[in-house]
């Protein structure tokens, strides 16, 4: 069964920030992500979280899933967009855009690769004003989660 879940987004301001996500109820308070978040940082599709009353969340399961935001300046042409919706479906991801354009979420599996990752973005965004960041790679004092270190298991030296 799908539903949504609240999750708190930003605290600090006058008001807190909650994002509203489509979600599948795993238990109690917890819910599988289904679809990657913009506003709050940590987590993406995939990945279960308990959620308490006020939206603060715990990653329970990592889903193995990195999640790209995209802030272009100016809304993408449809081919544009089509053709970095390609680019990721060969890596296995989803690029999903709303209909004014003001931003792309990207949610690809770790298993593609941070470099092809990086590199299919990097040609897209070659030529535009487009910011981009990683909504599940880095906490939100810039150190790296290294969440993925666990999923890929052991390597060898």
């Amino acid at each position: 069964m799908t539903s949504h879940v609240r999750v708190l987004a930003q605290t600090g301001r006058e008001r807190p920030v909650f994002e509203m996500l489509p979600a599948s109820p795993a238990g109690p308070r917890e819910y599988d992500i289904l679809g990657s978040p913009v506003l709050t940082t940590g987590f993406a599709a995939g990945d279960r979280l308990r959620v308490a009353d006020d939206g603060t969340f715990e990653v329970l399961h990592r889903g193995g899933n990195l999640c790209l935001l995209l802030f272009p300046a100016s809304p993408p042409e449809t081919t544009d967009f089509l053709r970095l919706t390609a680019a990721f479906e060969d890596l296995g991801g989803l690029a999903e855009m709303p209909p004014d354009g003001r931003f792309v979420v990207i949610t690809v599996p770790l298993a593609a690769g941070f470099g092809p990752v990086e590199q299919t973005l990097t040609t897209w965004i070659a030529d535009r004003d487009c910011p981009w960041g990683y909504g599940n790679v880095f906490d939100d004092e810039d150190q790296p989660l290294d969440w993925w270190q666990a999923a890929s298991g052991p390597r060898d030296s």
